[in-house]
């Protein structure tokens, strides 16, 4: 259960006032075809997050499971630094005519490779060796937090206190960053 469990709520939490979120957001305000923004952001994650998920089953087999508990501590670490790290808005494809699935895939998949989630995904990846799970549980993840982005174009920026659930989640994660750390070098 934790091999779902913990991917899946770091990847939504990360996921929570990020640029990914507000992509999810522009794209609603532009087509306001939920569905298809939706099941474009669900193929591009899942091929992030399987990347990302494999990679780290790769690593398992060259590094000790204390180093990667610690490449995972470094990922939490990543994504409390880049939830304090002021963003603006993506690009969203403006100028594309491939409609709301492709534009909606195309964007997420080039904003999302090599994002925070992702690195996390790797993380999980070496710690649990099961990268389906990992992978499946990711993309989730990033999925329910860009799911409220889409439902509720521009009213999300307008009634959600973004930047506060943002700040605090960065918070969150540096807090599991070194409890994560302490554990691997064996300091508890």
């Amino acid at each position: 259960m934790d091999q779902f469990l913990m991917p899946f709520a770091a990847a939504a939490l990360a996921e929570w006032g990020d640029k990914t979120q507000i992509l999810a957001m522009l794209l609603a305000m532009r087509f306001a075809k939920p569905l298809p923004i939706l099941l474009g952001i669900a193929l591009a994650a899942s091929i992030n997050m399987t990347i990302a998920a494999f990679a780290g089953t790769l690593l398992t087999g060259m590094i000790t499971p204390e180093a990667a508990r610690l490449f995972l501590a470094v990922g939490f670490l990543f994504a409390a630094v880049a939830s304090i790290i002021p963003i603006s808005d993506p690009y969203s494809g403006e100028k594309w005519k491939l409609g709301a699935f492709f534009t909606s895939a195309a964007s997420f998949l080039a904003i999302e490779f090599g994002d925070k989630t992702q690195f996390i995904a790797v993380g999980f990846g070496a710690v649990s060796g099961s990268w389906p799970i990992v992978a499946f549980a990711s993309t989730l993840g990033v999925l329910l937090s860009c799911a409220p982005a889409v439902m509720m174009g521009a009213a999300f920026r307008d009634t959600l206190p973004i930047l506060t659930i943002r700040r605090s989640a960065g918070f969150l994660f540096l807090i599991v960053s070194s409890i994560v750390a302490i554990n691997a070098l064996g300091l508890i």
